[in-house]
């Protein structure tokens, strides 16, 4: 039955993992496995919780999409009767592996349960933005000893993978929040959400995030004749307002330059764009009748979605004028 064949599925899914796990053909210092069960309400209980063994064993992190969306978070009260955070507070999911990305529409109540077990939050800006989720009240996280770090979400959901632009609209996006300077994101702040808290996130706080002896040599250096930093008069408030890439002169990974002088080092890059192009039409073709689909459903898919939307709920986290 269809009970069954999704239990099946599920433990399939975990078996690849854990087989992963075993044979993981990658340096585990540089490139690290995560399991990450999709939106909790796409996932069954045993899943989330097999799920939560699976990380906790072989001491790797858990990754999910929580609270993103008012759709979510209702959705997650109609379904538990609870908010989604309660109910993986509930099955045991949440700890200091865990990692939620975004959390907009967390209650007070919720960044508590996160934070008294160790769990993270993922501010994703530039993606809350581009879906129309609303603002993450990052402050109010802080507030809670959330550790909060700064991430793109993915190319898919934000259209690009630039850090520096998920720092400045962290940045900004604080400050249109409300008129009290005094709780908005500091340029400072915000630099160590995306370096110290960031490598947190990551499990690697002892590795990673900081220039100091017995850190990993992870350094990116900036160009200060590049128009972002002329005149140079403040540099955490040039890094993190107005950068955007362009400044970025060479870039070391455990101090190996893998771009240099504007040139990549490790492939060729030229023949990863031919290849990248002459794939794409095949991709195109595989994806038609999927994409004819979802425009057939979008009008089904959105009223349904603007409905939940619509309901009642006591968090606001949407700047539109009333």
């Amino acid at each position: 039955n269809k009970i069954t064949a999704g239990a099946v599925r599920w433990q399939e899914g975990l078996d690849v993992a854990r087989k992963s796990l075993h044979q993981w053909p990658f340096d585990r210092d540089r490139v690290r496995m995560a399991v990450a069960p999709t939106i909790p309400a796409h996932c069954s209980d045993e899943f989330l919780v097999n799920a939560a063994k699976l990380t906790r064993d072989y001491d790797i992190g858990l990754h999910t999409h929580l609270a993103e969306s008012k759709v979510q978070a209702v959705a997650g009260l109609k379904l538990y009767g609870k908010s989604l955070t309660a109910h993986l507070e509930s099955l045991n999911v949440l700890g200091p592996n865990f990692t939620a990305a975004h959390g907009v529409w967390l209650d007070d109540e919720d960044m508590l349960r996160l934070a008294d077990t160790g769990s993270k939050i993922a501010h994703n800006p530039a993606s809350n933005m581009r879906y129309g989720s609303g603002l993450a009240h990052v402050r109010r996280m802080i507030e809670s000893d959330l550790v909060v770090g700064v991430g793109t979400d993915s190319r898919s959901c934000s259209d690009g993978l630039n850090m520096f632009e998920a720092m400045r609209l962290a940045s900004f996006t604080s400050r249109v929040q409300g008129p009290d300077y005094k709780r908005w994101l500091t340029t400072d702040e915000v630099f160590s959400m995306a370096t110290v808290e960031s490598a947190k996130i990551l499990g690697m706080a002892d590795e990673i995030g900081v220039l100091a002896p017995g850190y990993k040599a992870d350094i990116v250096f900036l160009d200060t004749q590049n128009p972002n930093y002329v005149p140079l008069t403040s540099v955490m408030d040039q890094i993190v307002n107005a950068e955007n890439g362009s400044g970025v002169a060479s870039v070391m990974v455990g101090g190996r330059m893998v771009f240099d002088d504007g040139r990549i080092t490790t492939l060729d890059y030229e023949a990863l764009v031919s290849k990248i192009e002459n794939a794409i039409e095949r991709l195109r073709e595989k994806g038609k009748r999927s994409s004819a689909l979802a425009f057939k459903l979008e009008e089904i898919v959105g009223s349904f979605c603007v409905g939940l939307a619509n309901t009642p709920y006591h968090v606001h986290r949407y700047c539109g004028m009333p």
